[in-house]
């Protein structure tokens, strides 16, 4: 099994009890669909920001995750999309694993070592912005997406994931690293060898499809899924934490 660091609530960033409980509220239920994944971002975008402040690091997260969400559902009406069920089912797969990491959060129960790397650092004030999106990003990139793609296989009953699947989950990716560099423009980075600025380095798409292909082949045998994903945890989160210990962009 996934081990999971355990977060009771009232840590020293949990933020305050009102904040944690509507959280828990929003996300008690999950969307069935890119809309619903929209309004439930928008709403906690709302409570983030009202309960923990505007540069809270999940504030900062979701923030650029809503217009990634955003640019995705757009995207729905493109005819160059290769599958529309696939890409609506991956997105909202997709989602469901960054609102379940919250939730767990707000109710004191385990959160993966991926996202505890930013959840224990969300209120520091020696952390911008920028940093803190980037950590959200890879986090959810880097940890959550391979594992979706599974999910989506499965409930869709696809054979495998291949070509078609494929071409979505780049499309997922193109989305995501174009706001990831934009936002990263728009802030500036201190030195050009900013790792920051190095996003192939955080979206490591191929790693990442390769990563997916691997928990496939491994889906029917869950003690073997289960420690892959473990480490897979593990990876995500020693990036993570190295790109907090980074000097802040300007």
């Amino acid at each position: 099994m996934t081990t999971m660091i355990e977060r009771p609530p009232g840590g020293p960033d949990a933020g305050p009890p009102r904040g944690r409980g509507r959280v828990a509220t929003l996300l008690a239920a999950a969307p069935e669909d890119v809309d619903g994944v929209v309004s439930h971002l928008e709403r906690l975008q709302e409570i983030l920001e009202q309960g923990y402040g505007p540069q809270d690091g999940i504030a900062c997260f979701n923030r650029l995750y809503l217009r990634i969400t955003r640019d995705i559902r757009a995207q729905l009406d493109d005819e160059a999309v290769s599958d529309k069920d696939f890409l609506v089912r991956l997105d909202v797969e997709f989602a469901g694993r960054y609102f379940r990491a919250l939730l767990a959060d707000s109710t004191g129960r385990g959160v993966p070592r991926a996202w505890a790397v930013l959840l224990d650092r969300r209120s520091d004030e020696g952390i911008t912005a920028v940093r803190y999106a980037v950590v959200g990003v890879n986090a959810h990139v880097n940890f959550d997406l391979a594992p979706a793609v599974v999910r989506t296989c499965t409930v869709l009953g696809r054979s495998a994931p291949g070509p078609v699947e494929r071409a979505d989950y780049r499309a997922v990716n193109d989305v995501v690293a174009r706001h990831v560099t934009t936002l990263i423009e728009q802030r500036g980075v201190r030195q050009p060898d900013d790792a920051l600025a190095d996003v192939p380095a955080v979206l490591a798409r191929q790693i990442a499809w390769r990563q997916a292909l691997e928990l496939w082949e491994q889906r029917s045998r869950p003690t073997e899924y289960e420690r892959e994903v473990d480490a897979l945890d593990r990876r995500t989160a020693l990036i993570g934490r190295g790109l907090l210990a980074m000097g802040a962009p300007r």
